[in-house]
């Protein structure tokens, strides 16, 4: 949510906005962004290290005595243990002295008055790209060490900066203290968020802001911070992304998507040729082998605003998104119900600077991003609840 709400904020420090006035490390675009070492570079520079500092083995350095040879263990398979979670690093910004201008408020009666979260989850550092799994037990997330407009482009891909899971310890805001979920196997250096899994857990769709994105592929290259990516989980965890390429993703920032429950249908968000708005909701099927031509929501999903972060009930016959169409509103999170193949004139749920919308399988809970900010500018983004009203 960060991403498109900051984007005039970062165009205009980088003294160039692109189309969507989002200007992102031009040194993308060219291949491997610098400052980011392949791994076998890695390994060699960590093995230089080493002999510089400890220096060769000489004389004057005792040499541990030999050790008896091991008795062989007998011949069995192979047994690859999963890492340990990495912990979620401390935020090092300190506590905010800005008050924030806005409180997110339910505006229909089914949805009561929402709460936020608090430790372990929400810091002053935002966070962002959430999604709530269809249990409730588990929360990602998207972390940063700060919002986007103040990172240096080096700073984008700082290793603080990535999707982090927390298990629910209690009520619906109590979570434990979140541990990484990498998302960027395979990757030199990438930002990754925004996920969405496949019906029966398989697969893990998500956005990326890397290298290997199709705007960057371009000549000349366009400024193309999103594409989509989908990543297969084996014993829990995500192996390497594999870009959704043409025709979902385009060389405009293509993203902020969700899966439908039915596994068929990919509703995501793009500046592409074609909307009605800055942002619009397109949708494209998988047939079992490749995506099909998206097609654009049209009115009244879309409007002349930005329709972004479409997330479902889990009959899919309600659809959740985040818009801007109501200036009065500012950024709010809407549903639509479903009328045939119709998506009807949505409904305002939640206003105040409110996106993200994620749903529990049962509808009994909604978790959603509140963005701060004040007179000076946007400055933390956290994790809000609210509760179904039966």
């Amino acid at each position: 949510m960060l991403r498109r709400m900051e984007s005039g904020i970062i165009g205009r420090r980088s003294g160039a906005r692109s189309r969507q006035g989002w200007a992102i490390p031009s040194a993308l675009g060219a291949g491997r962004h610098p400052g980011v070492m392949s791994r076998p570079g890695w390994a060699l520079l960590c093995c230089l290290i080493a002999v510089v500092a400890c220096g060769a083995p000489d004389a004057a350095t005792p040499v541990p005595p030999a050790q008896p040879a091991a008795t062989p263990e007998p011949a069995g398979p192979v047994v690859t243990l999963p890492p340990e979670p990495q912990a979620r690093p401390r935020c090092e910004k300190p506590p905010h002295t800005r008050a924030d201008a806005n409180s997110p408020q339910a505006m229909v009666p089914d949805w009561g008055q929402p709460v936020r979260l608090g430790a372990p989850v929400n810091t002053p550092c935002p966070e962002d790209a959430i999604e709530i799994s269809s249990d409730g037990q588990t929360l990602y997330f998207l972390s940063t060490v700060d919002v986007l407009a103040a990172l240096s482009p080096a700073q984008f891909f700082a290793p603080e900066n990535g999707t982090y899971r927390a298990s629910r310890a209690g009520g619906p805001t109590d979570f434990a203290e979140p541990t990484r979920y990498d998302l960027g196997q395979g990757a030199d250096g990438s930002l990754d968020g925004e996920l969405s899994f496949a019906p029966d857990g398989s697969q893990v769709y998500f956005h990326s802001l890397r290298s290997t994105n199709t705007g960057y592929q371009q000549d000349p290259p366009t400024d193309d911070f999103l594409d989509i990516y989908v990543a297969d989980i084996v014993a829990g965890l995500p192996g390497p992304g594999r870009n959704l390429g043409a025709p979902v993703n385009s060389a405009y920032p293509d993203g902020e998507h969700a899966i439908h429950p039915d596994g068929v249908f990919l509703y995501f968000t793009s500046s592409r040729p074609g909307g009605l708005g800055g942002n619009d909701l397109w949708i494209s099927a998988w047939n079992g082998t490749s995506w099909s031509e998206p097609l654009n929501l049209g009115e009244p999903a879309n409007s002349a605003g930005s329709e972004l972060q479409p997330a479902f009930t889990s009959d899919g016959n309600t659809m959740y998104f985040a818009s801007d169409r109501d200036p009065s509103a500012g950024m709010a999170i809407y549903r639509s119900s479903r009328s045939g193949d119709v998506w009807i004139q949505p409904e305002l749920v939640m206003q105040g600077l409110a996106g993200e919308p994620s749903l529990t399988a049962d509808g009994k809970f909604l978790y959603f991003v509140h963005v701060l900010g004040d007179a000076e500018g946007i400055f933390d983004a956290d994790v809000w609840v609210s509760e179904r009203i039966p």
